[in-house]
């Protein structure tokens, strides 16, 4: 067993996984939050507004890094792009709902509301994309 396990077992594809989703999350996280940004200061949109805007434009960005270096999967194209935008769907959701409560709820100012967005939907995703979109 010994190292073999280790570097082979699925606790290690797991960590490796996490690591893979997470370097994929940061990527398309610096696009998301750079469009949130320009259309917030930019283009003044209302923070709830430029927010699901970079999800969208970061969820595209997420995709093909995703599907590529993070899940192995026997899925085609066609049906895991599907089950990838039911996902987004639900993230974009959450993010809607969440920039509403951490900004006009509690009043958090929006640039730190968006950061905490990105945790709550950050879990999210994983979670159904391992269990659902790429699952095999």
């Amino acid at each position: 067993m010994g190292m073999n396990f280790i570097s082979t077992g699925p606790f290690f594809r797991l960590i490796r996984q996490l690591i893979a989703f997470v370097g994929v999350g940061a990527v398309a996280t610096s696009v998301d939050y750079g469009v949130f940004l320009a259309g917030f200061f930019g283009l003044g949109l209302d923070p709830t507004l430029a927010a699901l805007v970079g999800y969208a434009v970061g969820g595209v960005v997420s995709y093909a890094l995703t599907r590529r270096h993070v899940f192995e999967t026997t899925r085609s194209h066609r049906s895991a792009a599907m089950r990838f935008m039911a996902v987004m769907g639900g993230g974009f959701l959450l993010t809607g709902y969440a920039m509403r409560i951490f900004v006009g709820g509690l009043g958090l100012p929006p640039i730190i509301a968006r950061v905490f967005t990105y945790g709550v939907v950050l879990v999210f995703n994983f979670l159904a994309h391992r269990f659902f979109t790429f699952r095999r």
